[in-house]
């Protein structure tokens, strides 16, 4: 309910943080100080989003309606301190979850996940979800990683996600661990490629 969505953007003006509000294919962030500025342009080159900054105290995004997700961009040295309060304000209301790279805590509904939309994928392209490799670093992954057939971790992921996953690369994101991981599973022959 939008109830939640105000009691998050709350907590992160109270501890000075900045808030991506998602709405359709719109991302709302209100700019209060140039470390708002910088930690936004900072989400924007990681992901290549570009964002609709707004004055208004996300009024106008939340007249369109509730949020597919919030994010609360923090200092990194505050991210333990960010994922508390939210997950305190929210309850059992909200998922609340480490970002990874651990600069922002990501508020989703409840019973989403990247598990049940890989779940839906495969449901959709009539293929079982034991046959999929599912490759993730951060506690967003966490079903992804349990639901697939093959859930790798990457080196550089959280402990939390490769505690739950199958197994574990030898090399980070930017390494290109994960094509690294499926080159070796491929000379191993264990890749299948149906037709």
């Amino acid at each position: 309910p939008l109830d939640l969505a105000e009691k998050a953007l709350e907590v992160a003006k109270e501890l000075g943080c900045v808030t991506n509000y998602y709405i359709g294919h719109e991302i709302y962030a209100q700019v209060l100080n140039d470390w708002h500025l910088e930690a936004t342009k900072k989400y924007s080159n990681l992901t290549g989003v570009d964002f609709t900054y707004c004055k208004d105290d996300y009024k106008e995004a939340m007249a369109k309606g509730l949020p597919s997700k919030l994010l609360v961009l923090c200092e990194p040295h505050a991210i333990d301190e960010t994922y508390q309060k939210v997950e305190q304000a929210l309850g059992h209301e909200a998922k609340v979850i480490r970002g990874s790279p651990p600069f922002f805590v990501e508020v989703l509904n409840k019973n989403v996940n990247k598990g049940s939309g890989l779940e839906l994928l495969c449901e959709k392209l009539g293929v079982d979800i034991s046959e999929c490799i599912a490759f993730g670093d951060g506690d967003n992954d966490i079903e992804f990683i349990e639901m697939s057939g093959l859930g790798v971790a990457m080196k550089n992921a959280r402990e939390t996600l490769k505690n739950v996953a199958d197994e574990v690369t030898e090399h980070c994101n930017r390494e290109d661990g994960a094509i690294r991981m499926l080159q070796r599973l491929e000379s191993e022959d264990k890749l299948c490629f149906g037709s």
